[in-house]
Formats: structure tokens, sequence, C-alpha cells
């Protein structure tokens, strides 16, 4: 879900996307039906997800897995947001600068 909304993101720049990328990766942190933390900061690794009643005791690699990438994503989101922004600012600059009159 984090990676779909942040290619979401990608297309539209519409701030529905990262909102919604930020509350799926929530859910590993404990937004979810249950309350609980998937992700261990402790160990660093990551729960399979979560039963009716209780989180899955499993840890395997694929989970470890699915929440770095998704933390990766967040990364790049505020990376790429940050440029997009710089950007914008710098148009109106540009715009107004003797070099862009000539």
């Amino acid at each position: 879900m984090v990676s779909a909304c942040l290619d979401a993101w990608r297309i539209t720049r519409e701030d529905r996307w990262a909102r919604e990328m930020r509350r799926a990766f929530r859910w590993f942190l404990g937004e979810n039906a249950l309350r609980f933390s998937l992700y261990d900061p402790a160990t660093g690794s990551c729960r399979d997800g979560l039963h009716a009643d209780r989180p899955n005791e499993n840890q395997g690699a694929e989970s470890t897995l699915s929440f770095l990438l998704a933390l990766t994503d967040m990364g790049i989101h505020d990376s790429e947001f940050r440029l997009v922004a710089a950007s914008r600012a710098a148009v109106p600059a540009m715009e107004r600068s003797p070099a862009a009159e000539a």
C-alpha cells in the first residue's frame, strides 16, 4: 500500500496520496485493528501480520523486508516532496530574474 500510494502521489502530486501513504505505514507501528505494533525496534524485525484476536508470532524475512521497503518509500517521498516544493518555490523567482527578461 505504501508503494502504491507513493506512485499515485508521484503521478498526481495530490496530498491525499501522501496522507494515505503515512496512514498505511502507521499500520506497521500500531494503528491497526489490534493497536499492536508489528515492527519491533529492539530487534529490527516485523511480525507477519494480525490474527483476529492477536498478532502473529512469526517474524519472517518477508515481513521485515516489507516493513523496510515501506520505510524506504517513506524516506523517498520525503526527499522528493522537498525537491518538488523547492522547485515550485524557485520558479517564480526565476521568472522575475533579469536573465528571464532578456
